[in-house]
């Protein structure tokens, strides 16, 4: 049976939408920078998933009542569980070394509580089918004891994802450029939009987000490779999933079927849904490449060579005839 929970770390700009979409096609709920906070979302509870979160929440007495009291007021029962619910997820985002603000509607009281329980008890907690998708997973910021349990347990599983350095800083580019309502919620997309829009041109905006070490997604990607090395994360890349090579994308989703624990991955794929062709302008392989000058691959390889393929890169055939990029970090 497959796992009830996963964790997928995509960089920014490697496409994350359209794994999201397989995710979700997978029937698990996206939370973190897919989803945001549950509160108030459409999925219901399964069976014996209300009261243990109640209870972890508000202790046995509160939960009695509520669950008791249901049919007078289940206004108030289900009120409660969605902020256990709210304060789990915060919790857990924390865990997960994600940037949390101080200012927050969860009763700081039902917080400690939840924080006080172990992580293998607050992975059973969590309701329904959930993938947390995560930019970056930096092992000085993740909690120590969250990296612990999954040292021990290997749960949840963790799907690493990334794309093409160049793509995804083409990406990145373009995602900031665009109008303010359509920008990110992240802070930092809020500032480097503003940093963008004063410079001219495409080539001068690269420049910047080759050389400023703090342009958003360099770091991340940078303490994010160690799961590139780890034996036990599943690495997926952009490429693969949009490639024209039907037999690259089975491949990489059956890593990710059988990560999951699916008992039949060859059977499960043919539910995954079709994903965007290569010649769309947000998914396009190789488009990176297209746009660097020689100055920019000069800038690449100065400041960010280990975020490079070690080795030489595969080949494959882009729709305008070059030679397809290695997948990188």
């Amino acid at each position: 049976m497959a796992v009830p929970q996963m964790i997928v770390v995509s960089l920014r700009g490697s496409g994350t939408p359209l794994l999201a979409d397989v995710t979700t096609a997978l029937g698990y709920t996206s939370y973190g920078t897919m989803g945001g906070d549950p509160r108030g979302g459409d999925d219901r509870p399964g069976p014996g998933e209300v009261y243990p979160l109640l209870e972890a929440a508000f202790g046995q007495d509160r939960a009695t009542l509520l669950l008791h009291g249901q049919r007078q007021n289940r206004e108030a029962l289900e009120a409660a569980f969605q902020d256990a619910v709210s304060a789990l997820w915060r919790i857990w985002w924390m865990r997960l070394g994600q940037p949390t603000t101080l200012a927050s509607a969860v009763d700081p009281g039902t917080e400690a509580r939840l924080a006080r329980l172990p992580d293998s008890t607050l992975l059973a907690l969590l309701p329904g089918r959930g993938c947390w998708y995560l930019t970056g997973l930096d092992l000085r910021r993740a909690d120590a004891g969250f990296l612990r349990a999954w040292h021990a347990g290997r749960q949840p599983p963790l799907v690493f994802h990334h794309r093409d350095i160049r793509d995804r800083i083409i990406s990145q580019i373009r995602m900031l450029s665009r109008p303010a309502d359509r920008v990110g919620s992240m802070p930092e997309h809020l500032i480097y939009r503003d940093i963008l829009a004063a410079l001219p041109t495409l080539d001068d905006r690269i420049t910047l987000a080759l050389t400023d070490p703090c342009f958003p997604g360099m770091e991340e990607a940078r303490r994010s490779r160690w799961m590139l090395h780890h034996p036990a994360v599943c690495v997926l890349t952009h490429e693969e999933l949009t490639g024209p090579t039907t037999g690259a994308r089975a491949q990489a989703l059956t890593r990710l079927l059988r990560a999951l624990g699916h008992p039949d991955p060859s059977a499960e794929l043919a539910g995954t849904p079709s994903l965007a062709t290569a010649d769309d302008a947000e998914v396009a392989v190789g488009t990176g490449r297209t746009l660097f000058t020689p100055a920019h691959e000069d800038l690449l390889h100065r400041h960010h060579s280990d975020l490079l393929p070690a080795g030489p890169p595969p080949t494959g055939v882009l729709p305008d005839g070059h030679n397809a990029p290695a997948p990188t970090g």
